[in-house]
């Protein structure tokens, strides 16, 4: 994608014919088939990925934007510790991290968990690792009959739904 186009400048071009990207269930980045692997390119996609209207994703840089499909989740989590304030933070492959919201944690119907991320624009997906470190914070409620998550003597119900959108 070329940043320095000139276009009209209300005018968008979508590169998506000329350019495949995809990003697969483990959070890697491909590019017409390649993986993205320098770093820098895959920071860059990462901060120019959008939602759309229609509940899909792009990237906007410049006047350009592409299409861009996503398996299952756009984000990975992989990691979760808890803070000095008894906070749970999670890592994703992005290279940030932020607090698990945990009215925002979920999982669907083949025990896959989710998380909704940046401010609920995005959802993550946890990678095995860290959903069994946050498994340390799954506790049985008392009537047995659901799962909670345990943070700070506070119980949050887990919802068990579907695939996210």
């Amino acid at each position: 994608m070329n940043d320095s186009a000139n276009y009209p400048e209300d005018e968008l071009f979508d590169v998506t014919p000329y350019l495949k990207l995809l990003i697969d269930k483990e959070g890697r980045w491909f590019q017409n088939g390649a993986e993205i692997i320098h770093p820098e390119i895959y920071a860059h996609f990462y901060r120019a990925l959008e939602k759309t209207s229609d509940g899909g994703y792009q990237v906007r840089m410049d006047r350009e934007i592409c299409r861009v499909e996503v398996e299952d989740a756009p984000f990975i989590v992989v990691g979760v510790n808890l803070d000095p304030s008894g906070n749970l933070i999670i890592h994703l492959n992005d290279g940030s991290e932020e607090p698990l919201d945990p009215k925002q944690f979920w999982i669907d119907r083949d025990n896959v968990p989710y998380s909704k991320i940046k401010k609920g624009t995005f959802h993550a997906r946890f990678s095995r690792p860290a959903y069994y470190h946050l498994a340390e914070y799954i506790v049985e409620d008392k009537c047995g009959q659901e799962y909670c998550l345990d943070l700070k003597g506070k119980h949050f119900p887990i919802k068990v739904i579907g695939r996210p959108t």
